[in-house]
C-alpha cells in the first residue's frame, strides 16, 4: 500500500482523548484525503459539532496543501493531532524546497485564521539532512467556538 508510511497512536493506554495521534505521508496531493479523513474522524468521535468538523477538515485541508505545494521532492508531511476535553490542536510538519512562509495575507491563511482560535507558522535554515527548510503549522481549535 504505497505511500501511508505510518499512524501511531502515542501513548495509547491514555486513550484517544489524550494521547496525540500522529500519521506521516508522502508530500503529495494524493495524500491529502488520508489526512482529512483521519482529522474528521478524530473530531467525530470526540463529539464536536458537525459544524466544528466540516471547519478543522477544512483547516487541515488547507495547512497541508500550503506545505504540500512548498514541499522538497520526495519529502513528507507529519501530522499530529492532540484531542482535549475542549480543543484540538494540530501540528503539521513539513520540509519546503525554498526557504519562505506560507503569505500571511494570502486568502488561504486568512482562511485557517478564521477557522482556528491560533495559528502558528515556523521555519528553521536550510538542513541539508532533510534537503530543504524544515516548516511547521500548528492550529488550535476550541469546541463550541461560534
Amino acid at each position: 500500500m504505497g505511500s501511508l508510511h505510518g499512524v501511531t497512536n502515542i501513548s495509547a493506554e491514555h486513550g484517544l482523548f489524550s494521547a496525540p495521534v500522529q500519521i506521516r505521508v508522502a508530500a503529495t496531493l494524493s495524500q491529502l484525503p488520508i489526512l482529512r479523513g483521519l482529522a474528521e474522524t478524530l473530531v467525530l468521535l470526540s463529539d464536536f459539532t458537525l459544524d466544528e468538523v466540516a471547519d478543522v477538515r477544512l483547516a487541515v485541508d488547507e495547512v497541508c496543501s500550503t506545505l504540500i505545494a512548498n514541499a522538497a521532492p520526495d519529502s513528507h508531511l507529519t501530522c499530529e493531532f492532540t484531542v482535549g476535553d475542549f480543543e484540538l490542536r494540530v501540528r503539521v510538519d513539513g520540509v519546503a524546497a525554498r526557504e519562505g512562509m506560507p503569505d500571511e495575507r494570502s486568502f488561504g491563511w486568512h482562511v485557517l485564521r478564521t477557522l482556528s482560535d491560533e495559528l502558528t507558522a515556523e521555519q528553521s535554515p536550510f538542513d541539508a539532512a532533510a534537503a530543504g527548510f524544515p516548516t511547521t503549522v500548528s492550529f488550535r481549535r476550541t469546541r463550541g467556538k461560534a
